[in-house]
């Protein structure tokens, strides 16, 4: 099963920013961090929130509601 689905790859191409950027400011583990923007596994809500504050975003921008998914 597939993790929800998320904006990671698209913000960080926009933003101009590494997935070592993003490891290095979150604390979250490299193979972690793949695993969450690869949707094998669901990120926890420190998870969300640590990655949203690196990019700069609110969190729904990273990780969209389910209801604003099927729209």
């Amino acid at each position: 099963m597939k993790g929800p689905k998320n904006r990671l790859r698209v913000l960080r191409a926009e933003k101009e920013v590494s997935q070592l950027d993003i490891v290095m400011k979150t604390g979250i583990k490299e193979y972690r961090y793949w695993r969450i923007e690869n949707r094998y596994v669901i990120p926890t809500d420190d998870e969300r929130a640590a990655i949203a504050k690196a990019l700069k975003v609110p969190v729904v921008d990273v990780f969209p509601e389910p209801e604003a998914l099927a729209s």
